[in-house]
């Protein structure tokens, strides 16, 4: 599933309150992995990358979605006796965003979805990004000041 950019706001882009978009907070740093790889590949990956999510594609380089570390770890208890493939942790139905999607998009579809990052995909259906909760949460937080409740013991 596709999640389109929505429509252009009448505000100007230059404008102090136009909306953020994806573009301006995912991450460019993507690991792939193929859907027929074994799950020992995508622990491994994980572990060597240090990141918590990969992006799963199809031998043809078709995004399929993507894989977190907490998924990977959790299938390994389930499969222990069985060799498991990426693709079989995948969904079948993967939601994506443009590229020119708002933040509040990528909010709303990993709300309603129920995960924790989205490929972020350009007019050919390229991955070029992927954009996380965290993400999100680093664009609205204010730093903490030394008095706010977060920073007193």
């Amino acid at each position: 599933m596709d999640i389109q950019p929505a429509a252009r706001s009448a505000r100007s882009a230059g404008s102090a309150d136009r909306e953020a978009g994806v573009a301006e907070i995912m991450s460019r740093r993507l690991v792939a992995i193929r859907s027929d790889c074994d799950l020992r590949v995508a622990l491994d990956t994980f572990e060597r990358t240090a990141l918590r999510h990969l992006v799963v594609v199809d031998p043809d380089r078709s995004c399929l979605g993507v894989l977190s570390h907490e998924q990977a770890l959790a299938a390994l208890d389930v499969f222990r006796r069985h060799q498991a493939r990426v693709a079989d942790l995948v969904p079948s139905r993967c939601p994506r965003l443009h590229r020119d999607a708002t933040v509040r998009r990528a909010a709303a579809a990993m709300l309603l979805e129920l995960v924790d990052a989205l490929p972020v995909v350009d007019d050919a259906g390229r991955v070029v990004g992927i954009v996380t909760w965290s993400d999100i949460v680093a664009l609205v937080a204010v730093p903490p000041t030394p008095d706010s409740p977060a920073t007193r013991p």
